[in-house]
């Protein structure tokens, strides 16, 4: 089919771009309409960064689903809260009161850190990791809390790979996971506007839902571009960067598969433009 040479003109162009890049970049793709993949070394592990905060989230709101938990209890955050990093929580003076569900907001919206550690007290360490392995995701681990340098220098980092982090929001889109309305609690935080790499490349009107994940050489994120035909999976993880924040190359991934899902999305399977341009 045309569209066949189409995805693999996007393939070529995407691995293109994956191999200039100086440090190791991995790339997993998933048309959540038509069904194709493009993965480029999407089962290498790398450090993950704050996007292993979205498994955080999911068992977090499945906790409150099942009625363990009830993210509407205030939660009185306090000094001993305190750690450094993303986020603003630890710039407030005093005791501050929050719901979990605002702190769970703030861990993925701005990244918050302090947020982030409650939550995983909260939601369980050994709970989450149980949740990605019935996902199917064997690499992706939460191994510590956030800004914790001692952890860090045992080797208890917090990993994924492209693949898995893309499964976290492809069994989200599908409902698959639990209960199709606990996926779309869990989507309506991931879908809360906040700058990205892949938000800069994606037309406004666009909703994006998803999460980055930021380290000293390290950057990645995932996120569902939810076009109305076309709607797709990208995550992109990158490592060993010459420049602390490697964005800039994860723009550049996603504004080449926009440019073609644009295509697919606004398009026949003949190639025949839906809307006059």
């Amino acid at each position: 089919m045309a569209r066949d040479k189409l995805w693999d003109r996007l393939e070529r162009d995407v691995r293109a771009e994956a191999d200039e890049f100086r440090g190791i970049m991995t790339v997993h793709l998933v048309d959540l309409r038509g069904g194709r993949r493009l993965d480029i070394n999407g089962e290498q592990v790398l450090a993950a960064g704050s996007a292993i905060k979205i498994p955080v989230l999911m068992h977090l709101y499945h906790r409150a689903f099942r009625g363990d938990i009830d993210l509407d209890t205030p939660h009185i955050v306090r000094d001993r809260d305190i750690v450094g990093g993303s986020g603003v929580l630890q710039h407030l003076e005093g005791d501050v009161q929050l719901s979990l569900r605002d702190l769970a907001i703030l861990m993925i919206n701005v990244s918050d850190n302090v947020a982030t550690n409650i939550c995983i007290d909260r939601a369980g360490m050994d709970d989450v990791n149980c949740l990605l392995r019935d996902l199917g995701c064997e690499e992706s681990r939460l191994q510590r809390k956030m800004i914790d340098a001692d952890a860090v220098r045992r080797g208890r980092e917090n990993i994924s790979t492209a693949q898995e982090m893309a499964r976290w929001l492809e069994v989200l889109h599908t409902g698959e996971w639990e209960n199709p309305s606990l996926c779309q609690d869990v989507l309506s935080v991931l879908r809360k506007r906040k700058d990205s790499p892949i938000r800069r490349a994606i037309p406004a009107g666009i909703p994006i839902a998803g999460k980055t994940g930021g380290l000293p050489g390290v950057r990645c994120e995932v996120a569902i571009i939810e076009q109305e035909h076309r709607p797709y999976v990208l995550a992109v993880m990158t490592a060993f960067g010459v420049d602390d924040d490697n964005s800039e190359a994860i723009t550049g991934i996603a504004a080449t598969v926009q440019a073609y899902l644009e295509v697919l999305d606004d398009f026949t399977e003949y190639g025949r433009g839906l809307n006059p341009r």
